[in-house]
């Protein structure tokens, strides 16, 4: 069925159109200076990270709510009515939800056999590289599948397994680094860097030589075999998982001090309904959990705890160029990565099992619906926000501690101008995707499909638009010379332009919907809208 859609064949070709401008990109601003085998190599390593990306997001975006679906629809036992084993629905849901991502993976490898016919890239380069990505690809799968069977929400799994992979890709080298001081040429790296995704497009992209060689293939098992475990997971977790299992009795008595810890005890719960319900019903129902805010509270402060130690036990050597520019972008990413999948969750959820309509209904109006949502997540996640840029100040401090500030090295700094820029652009964002995503609630069919329209246009798509523009600088500085030079400050201010115009534009069609045709989008079917 998936074969015969058009989507399917769409989804391709825009994937080979991106790594086409991916690669167009490098080879236009390595041509001018670099020889035909070094620019080959510098395309194959592109196109090859590319390709590392694209297999890593397969799992989040194919297999995290092929299983989960099945267990919230009640669907997934009459599976077990034929003879059909556990692995047979296991492998068959990622295998039918993962055939868009292994065929926009295979119609982007034939771009990589264009450096190796420039030079400078052999032919056992090409398939080793080959083999890592499409490893990487079942590894990711197998993650997004695992966590569709474990959890039921589709946005649970989601997070669950977008943290495994960051885990796995960030994660596993800053412990190497940071925690056990191991540097990529040492002997145990091999060892803690054996489930590392990208340790194998880095011994392929350093050579093949004996030394090399059992390192690539000690993490092309690690990871293999990483994946067959999660989809022995999957597999034991389905066989049982479809069963309306009575909970045991002494369950409430374990789930108590946790239901007391995310709601709190019951006279602060008294005081907390008769403080909202009058103020704003929503605010009283979305913000009764605060399970998240401490959360994100907790992992604040640990962080904050962290970056303290580790700046005090090695001034010297942290935090380096890198570490102070990649820690703001990866936080607040993050944190709005978590705005996107909760924003849209009440909205969606509700439309989709028809309390929505219920509510309206009721003497609320939507502007209430829409201020008490928007005011559970000010009271969830302002603080967070204004907590991780008071953390990027102290980070910044810790960076200018290690390399002097003094006279004009402070304000002539990149990192000083790009935090300039992100003290605008971060809250804003922040608030944007809250706003966008109550829209895209309401229009989308589920919350997980909100959430991904909402990073594609508020997270992706700036992104998108900068890089063009530095293209068209580059290809401008090369034969007319009408644009100005790109350096820092134009770098960074248009980085910020792009960010907010998208943010100004799709805010401000969120808001109107949402002023102006709130029940109508409340009752229209998602495929009417998108009609529409």
């Amino acid at each position: 069925m998936a074969a015969r859609q058009r989507k399917t064949w769409w989804r391709r070709v825009l994937t080979l159109g991106v790594a086409l401008a991916v690669g167009g990109f490098v080879f236009l601003v390595t041509s001018q200076w670099a020889s035909p085998n070094m620019i080959g190599q510098n395309l194959f390593s592109a196109l090859s990270g590319f390709g590392m990306v694209y297999a890593l997001l397969a799992g989040p975006l194919a297999t995290v709510d092929c299983l989960s679906r099945e267990r919230r629809e009640d669907t997934l036992g009459l599976l077990f009515l034929t003879d059909l084993r556990s692995y047979d629905v296991v492998l068959g849901k990622m295998a039918a939800a993962s055939l868009d991502m292994v065929l926009g993976l295979v119609a982007m490898l034939p771009l990589l056999t264009l450096p190796w016919l420039m030079g400078g890239v052999s032919l056992a380069q090409f398939g080793h590289v080959t083999l890592a990505l499409a490893n990487a690809l079942l590894l990711s799968l197998a993650i997004g599948v695992c966590a569709s069977a474990l959890l039921v929400s589709a946005r649970a799994s989601l997070i669950a397994a977008v943290a495994f992979l960051l885990f796995l890709t960030l994660g596993l080298p800053f412990l190497g680094d940071v925690v056990l001081g191991l540097r990529l040429n040492s002997p145990g790296a091999a060892f803690c860097c054996m489930f590392w995704p990208i340790w194998g497009l880095l011994q392929c992209f350093q050579g093949t030589g004996s030394s090399m060689r059992w390192q690539y293939w000690l993490n092309m098992v690690a990871m293999h075999g990483l994946a067959w475990a999660m989809m022995a997971i999957a597999c034991a977790r389905t066989r049982t998982s479809w069963r309306n299992l009575s909970s045991s009795g002494q369950a409430p008595r374990w789930t108590r001090p946790l239901e007391r810890w995310r709601k709190g005890s019951a006279r602060s719960r008294l005081a907390w309904r008769l403080a909202m319900l009058d103020l704003n019903p929503m605010a009283w129902l979305e913000g009764r959990d605060r399970l998240q805010a401490r959360a994100l509270g907790g992992f604040i402060l640990a962080a904050a705890g962290f970056v303290m130690i580790l700046h005090q036990a090695s001034r010297q050597k942290w935090p380096t160029n890198d570490a102070a520019v990649l820690w703001p972008l990866f936080s607040h990413y993050l944190l709005c990565l978590w705005i996107a999948v909760e924003a849209p969750r009440r909205l969606a959820d509700d439309k989709e099992s028809g309390a929505l309509e219920l509510l309206l209904s009721t003497p609320i109006q939507p502007r209430q619906i829409v201020g008490g949502i928007m005011r559970t997540l000010r009271r969830r996640f302002g603080v967070a926000l204004l907590a991780l840029m008071a953390l990027d100040a102290i980070v910044l401090w810790a960076y200018f501690d290690r390399h002097g500030s003094r006279g004009g090295f402070v304000w002539s700094n990149e990192l000083t101008q790009m935090a300039a820029w992100a003290l605008i652009v971060f809250p804003v964002q922040a608030y944007s995707l809250a706003r966008v995503g109550l829209y895209q609630g309401l229009v989308q069919a589920n919350s997980l499909r909100a959430t991904f329209s909402v990073v594609w246009k508020q997270g992706l798509l700036p992104w998108v638009l900068f890089l063009v523009f530095v293209l068209a600088c580059e290809l401008d500085r090369r034969n007319l010379r009408i644009l100005p030079r790109l350096d820092d400050e134009l770098a960074f201010g248009s980085w910020a332009f792009f960010h907010l115009f998208t943010c100004a534009a799709f805010l401000a069609r969120a808001n109107w919907q949402l002023r102006h045709r709130f029940r109508a989008l409340a009752a229209a079917p998602p495929r009417a809208l998108w009609k529409r």
